[in-house]
Protein backbone atom coordinates (compact mmCIF):
# COMPACT_ATOMS: atom_id res chain seq x y z
CA UNK A 1 0.00 0.00 0.00
CA UNK A 2 2.93 2.21 0.85
CA UNK A 3 5.27 3.22 -2.22
CA UNK A 4 7.48 6.34 -0.07
CA UNK A 5 8.36 8.72 2.78
CA UNK A 6 9.51 11.98 2.47
CA UNK A 7 10.87 12.57 5.36
CA UNK A 8 10.55 16.21 5.64
CA UNK A 9 8.13 19.41 3.89
CA UNK A 10 8.04 22.89 4.71
CA UNK A 11 5.45 23.31 1.84
CA UNK A 12 2.84 20.22 1.25
CA UNK A 13 0.68 21.19 4.85
CA UNK A 14 0.10 24.39 5.17
CA UNK A 15 1.89 25.62 8.68
CA UNK A 16 2.91 22.62 9.70
CA UNK A 17 6.55 20.52 9.62
CA UNK A 18 5.34 17.42 8.06
CA UNK A 19 6.76 14.14 6.22
CA UNK A 20 5.10 12.75 3.14
CA UNK A 21 3.70 9.05 2.96
CA UNK A 22 2.75 8.41 -0.92
CA UNK A 23 0.44 5.09 -1.38
CA UNK A 24 -0.05 3.10 -4.48
CA UNK A 25 -2.04 2.70 -7.63
CA UNK A 26 -4.70 5.37 -8.56
CA UNK A 27 -7.98 5.57 -10.67
CA UNK A 28 -7.47 8.26 -12.75
CA UNK A 29 -5.05 7.93 -15.74
CA UNK A 30 -3.88 11.50 -16.05
CA UNK A 31 -1.38 11.11 -19.97
CA UNK A 32 0.76 13.95 -18.16
CA UNK A 33 1.55 12.11 -14.61
CA UNK A 34 5.38 11.52 -14.46
CA UNK A 35 4.35 9.03 -11.30
CA UNK A 36 3.25 5.94 -13.06
CA UNK A 37 5.37 4.09 -10.54
CA UNK A 38 2.81 4.87 -8.32
CA UNK A 39 -0.30 5.16 -10.22
CA UNK A 40 0.05 1.70 -11.76
CA UNK A 41 1.48 -1.32 -10.24
CA UNK A 42 3.67 -3.76 -12.48
CA UNK A 43 5.15 -0.79 -14.57
CA UNK A 44 8.67 -0.47 -15.58
CA UNK A 45 9.78 2.37 -12.96
CA UNK A 46 7.44 1.22 -10.15
CA UNK A 47 8.48 2.39 -6.17
CA UNK A 48 9.42 -0.68 -3.95
CA UNK A 49 7.13 -1.01 -0.92
CA UNK A 50 7.43 0.61 2.01
CA UNK A 51 6.38 -0.79 5.32
CA UNK A 52 4.22 1.25 7.64
CA UNK A 53 6.32 -0.36 10.53
CA UNK A 54 9.23 1.88 8.77
CA UNK A 55 7.66 5.14 8.53
CA UNK A 56 6.50 4.62 12.30
CA UNK A 57 9.79 4.24 13.89
CA UNK A 58 10.82 7.26 11.37
CA UNK A 59 7.97 9.33 12.66
CA UNK A 60 8.65 8.23 16.38
CA UNK A 61 12.35 9.00 15.99
CA UNK A 62 11.27 12.32 14.97
CA UNK A 63 8.61 13.24 18.30
CA UNK A 64 8.47 16.92 18.60
CA UNK A 65 10.14 17.84 15.49
CA UNK A 66 7.57 16.08 12.68
CA UNK A 67 3.60 17.94 12.84
CA UNK A 68 1.89 16.15 10.05
CA UNK A 69 1.90 13.63 7.96
CA UNK A 70 0.50 14.50 4.29
CA UNK A 71 -1.02 11.42 2.65
CA UNK A 72 -0.80 11.46 -1.09
CA UNK A 73 0.16 8.98 -3.95
CA UNK A 74 -1.08 7.98 -6.19
CA UNK A 75 -4.93 8.08 -4.59
CA UNK A 76 -5.16 7.56 -1.23
CA UNK A 77 -8.24 6.96 -0.97
CA UNK A 78 -8.52 3.78 -3.15
CA UNK A 79 -7.19 1.90 -0.23
CA UNK A 80 -10.67 2.69 1.29
CA UNK A 81 -11.07 1.76 5.06
CA UNK A 82 -7.78 -0.20 5.07
CA UNK A 83 -6.19 3.48 5.70
CA UNK A 84 -7.88 4.11 8.72
CA UNK A 85 -5.24 1.87 11.58
CA UNK A 86 -2.61 4.29 9.93
CA UNK A 87 -4.31 7.17 9.90
CA UNK A 88 -5.58 6.23 13.60
CA UNK A 89 -1.72 5.44 14.76
CA UNK A 90 -0.70 9.01 13.83
CA UNK A 91 -3.44 10.62 15.33
CA UNK A 92 -2.62 8.70 18.83
CA UNK A 93 1.13 9.95 18.08
CA UNK A 94 -0.12 13.47 18.38
CA UNK A 95 0.52 14.10 14.67
CA UNK A 96 -2.04 16.12 12.14
CA UNK A 97 -3.08 14.33 8.95
CA UNK A 98 -3.51 15.88 5.89
CA UNK A 99 -5.07 13.92 2.45
CA UNK A 100 -4.61 14.78 -0.65
CA UNK A 101 -7.53 13.37 -3.31
CA UNK A 102 -8.56 13.50 -6.54
CA UNK A 103 -12.00 13.84 -5.26
CA UNK A 104 -13.30 10.78 -7.06
CA UNK A 105 -14.69 8.68 -4.18
CA UNK A 106 -16.45 10.81 -2.01
CA UNK A 107 -18.30 8.54 -0.04
CA UNK A 108 -14.54 7.29 1.18
CA UNK A 109 -13.75 11.06 1.95
CA UNK A 110 -16.89 11.64 4.12
CA UNK A 111 -16.35 8.16 6.02
CA UNK A 112 -12.74 9.31 7.20
CA UNK A 113 -14.45 13.11 8.10
CA UNK A 114 -16.76 10.96 10.05
CA UNK A 115 -14.09 9.08 11.81
CA UNK A 116 -12.31 11.91 12.46
CA UNK A 117 -8.67 10.65 11.37
CA UNK A 118 -8.07 13.72 9.20
CA UNK A 119 -7.56 17.33 9.57
CA UNK A 120 -6.94 19.01 5.94
CA UNK A 121 -8.29 18.01 2.71
CA UNK A 122 -6.27 19.03 -0.61
CA UNK A 123 -8.44 17.78 -3.32
CA UNK A 124 -7.36 18.38 -7.54
CA UNK A 125 -9.64 20.17 -9.58
CA UNK A 126 -7.82 18.54 -12.84
CA UNK A 127 -9.78 20.25 -15.58
CA UNK A 128 -12.88 22.70 -16.46
CA UNK A 129 -16.08 19.76 -16.73
CA UNK A 130 -15.96 19.68 -20.71
CA UNK A 131 -12.51 18.38 -20.39
CA UNK A 132 -12.42 16.48 -17.05
CA UNK A 133 -12.83 13.17 -18.44
CA UNK A 134 -9.61 13.17 -21.35
CA UNK A 135 -7.79 15.00 -18.66
CA UNK A 136 -8.07 12.33 -16.08
CA UNK A 137 -7.57 9.12 -18.44
CA UNK A 138 -11.35 8.55 -18.11
CA UNK A 139 -13.73 8.35 -20.91
CA UNK A 140 -16.31 7.36 -19.07
CA UNK A 141 -15.63 9.48 -15.70
CA UNK A 142 -18.82 10.27 -13.41
CA UNK A 143 -18.87 14.37 -12.81
CA UNK A 144 -21.39 13.97 -10.11
CA UNK A 145 -18.66 12.23 -7.71
CA UNK A 146 -16.57 15.19 -8.10
CA UNK A 147 -19.12 17.36 -7.91
CA UNK A 148 -20.00 15.29 -4.47
CA UNK A 149 -16.74 15.52 -3.36
CA UNK A 150 -16.56 18.89 -3.08
CA UNK A 151 -19.53 19.39 -1.39
CA UNK A 152 -18.42 16.91 1.20
CA UNK A 153 -14.99 18.92 1.35
CA UNK A 154 -16.73 22.37 1.77
CA UNK A 155 -19.37 21.55 4.33
CA UNK A 156 -16.80 19.25 6.14
CA UNK A 157 -15.65 22.03 8.60
CA UNK A 158 -11.92 20.89 7.83
CA UNK A 159 -9.53 23.05 6.79
CA UNK A 160 -8.97 22.54 2.85
CA UNK A 161 -7.49 23.65 -0.69
CA UNK A 162 -8.54 22.80 -4.26
CA UNK A 163 -5.78 23.11 -6.51
CA UNK A 164 -5.05 22.52 -9.98
CA UNK A 165 -1.76 21.80 -11.98
CA UNK A 166 -1.07 23.91 -15.20
CA UNK A 167 -0.26 21.25 -17.83
CA UNK A 168 0.61 23.68 -21.61
CA UNK A 169 -2.06 22.55 -24.03
CA UNK A 170 -4.11 20.58 -21.80
CA UNK A 171 -4.80 22.61 -18.51
CA UNK A 172 -5.08 26.17 -19.21
CA UNK A 173 -4.30 29.11 -16.63
CA UNK A 174 -6.85 31.43 -18.25
CA UNK A 175 -9.49 28.81 -17.31
CA UNK A 176 -8.99 28.77 -13.47
CA UNK A 177 -11.94 30.98 -13.57
CA UNK A 178 -13.86 28.02 -14.46
CA UNK A 179 -11.88 25.90 -12.19
CA UNK A 180 -13.06 28.28 -9.38
CA UNK A 181 -16.80 28.10 -10.83
CA UNK A 182 -16.22 24.53 -9.99
CA UNK A 183 -14.70 24.40 -6.71
CA UNK A 184 -17.11 27.10 -5.45
CA UNK A 185 -13.77 29.20 -4.13
CA UNK A 186 -10.25 30.13 -4.85
CA UNK A 187 -8.09 27.38 -6.54
CA UNK A 188 -4.16 26.99 -5.87
CA UNK A 189 -2.27 26.53 -8.69
CA UNK A 190 0.93 24.37 -8.07
CA UNK A 191 3.12 22.92 -10.49
CA UNK A 192 4.04 19.04 -10.49
CA UNK A 193 6.75 17.23 -9.52
CA UNK A 194 8.35 14.00 -10.24
CA UNK A 195 7.67 11.95 -7.15
CA UNK A 196 8.53 8.94 -8.51
CA UNK A 197 12.04 9.48 -8.68
CA UNK A 198 12.20 11.39 -5.63
CA UNK A 199 11.03 8.02 -4.35
CA UNK A 200 13.57 5.52 -6.10
CA UNK A 201 16.43 7.91 -5.09
CA UNK A 202 15.00 7.62 -1.34
CA UNK A 203 14.78 3.65 -1.55
CA UNK A 204 18.58 4.13 -3.46
CA UNK A 205 19.79 5.94 -0.51
CA UNK A 206 17.93 2.95 2.11
CA UNK A 207 19.74 0.45 -0.12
Amino acid sequence: MFKGLQKVTLIDFPGVIAATVFTGGCNFRCPWCHNWGLVDPGSVREAPDIEESEILEYLDSRAGRIGGVCVTGGEPTLHGIKLVPFFEKLKQRGLKVKLDTNGYEPEILQMYIRRGVIDYIAMDIKNTFQKYAPTAGLSGLDLTRIERSIAVIRTSGLPHTFRTTVVPGMVDRDEIGEFEQIAGETVVIQGYRDILQEMLVEAERRG
